[in-house]
């Protein structure tokens, strides 16, 4: 039994679909398939009810859930704590996706470099989900996401709480607009930028109104405004001039409106494995963590 077999049945186990979780993995579905068997060879048994319609674990598969989650955290910590030795200094590995510089900089050097000042601290880009499941397999220290998972696996502490917002072609029907209703992009491509991940409640009365929804496969720089000053076309994006995204699509032929009051607010979150929280390992850096950000900083 190899520990990568243990990563690839996890996979398999949270998706419950092999091409989703070769997908994760970044490798092919014939290679899990391999590895999957191997390791049922190895423990004597079917981990998994391979349906033609869906995959579900078998009670054995079930069983080795929480062994192969233990095995896998403890040679994450091993590792962490070995490197730690050798280099005398900490290494944490920080996910972000589009978030303020302003508010990754504090994170790093009013709190990490604070409590570890020799750590050697590696910015990765991600977008929210790819986050949380490099977290939770602790390929990633800490997280700055825009999206919230249920899981006792992670915690979350609010840092930024933004006003959401829509950009819109600049027509009068649109720049004269003091906040976005659903009524005021029908007719509309609704644009999805890339990770945007599922369609949450809230924004359903939007995605019905609009006329088609366009998930975009790939963040091509200055393009989301060339569609959207084509008149036909709307985005999500925040109200607030610093955010990157209210950047990324503002330009000529392209103004940006408000959210109702009412719509929830838009949720910058840290984000981190919750059996971390140790005395040696983050849980001094997520102490003063907490003290830095004791409240949502609003924007």
């Amino acid at each position: 039994m190899e520990l990568r077999h243990l990563h690839h049945f996890l996979a398999v186990a949270d998706a419950l679909n092999f091409a989703r979780a070769a997908e994760k993995l970044n490798i092919s579905a014939s290679p899990l398939s391999r590895s999957i068997m191997q390791l049922e060879r190895d423990i004597g048994g079917q981990l998994f009810d391979r349906g033609t319609r869906k995959v579900e674990l078998t009670p054995l598969g079930h069983a080795l859930v929480p062994h192969a989650r233990k095995v896998i955290d403890e040679m994450s910590a091993l590792r962490r704590d070995m490197s730690r030795r050798v280099d005398g200094r900490m290494e944490l590995s920080i996910g972000m996706t589009s978030v303020r510089a302003d508010l990754a900089r504090a994170v790093i050097d009013d709190v990490v470099l604070q409590e570890e000042p020799g750590a050697v601290v590696r910015l990765e880009l991600f977008d929210s989900f790819a986050q949380m499941d490099l977290i939770a397999s602790g390929d990633l220290s800490l997280g700055l996401v825009n999206r919230h998972r249920s899981s006792p696996q992670l915690r979350f502490l609010p840092v930024l709480v933004e006003t959401p917002a829509f950009a819109l072609p600049d027509r009068p029907r649109y720049a004269e607009l003091t906040e976005v209703q659903p009524g005021d992009i029908d007719g509309l491509r609704l644009l999805l930028q890339p990770g945007f991940g599922p369609i949450e409640q809230p924004l359903t009365p939007y995605v019905e109104a609009a006329r088609e929804l366009v998930e975009v496969s790939a963040a091509v720089v200055g393009g989301l405004a060339t569609l959207i000053a084509a008149g036909d076309a709307c985005c999500l994006t925040i109200a607030n001039p610093e955010a990157p995204w209210h950047r990324y699509v503002v330009g000529d032929g392209v103004v940006i409106r408000p959210m109702p009051a009412s719509f929830p607010r838009a949720v910058t979150y840290l984000c981190w494995r919750s059996d971390r929280e140790r005395d040696d390992d983050l849980g001094p850096i997520i102490s003063l963590l907490r003290d830095r950000f004791p409240h949502s900083l609003q924007a």
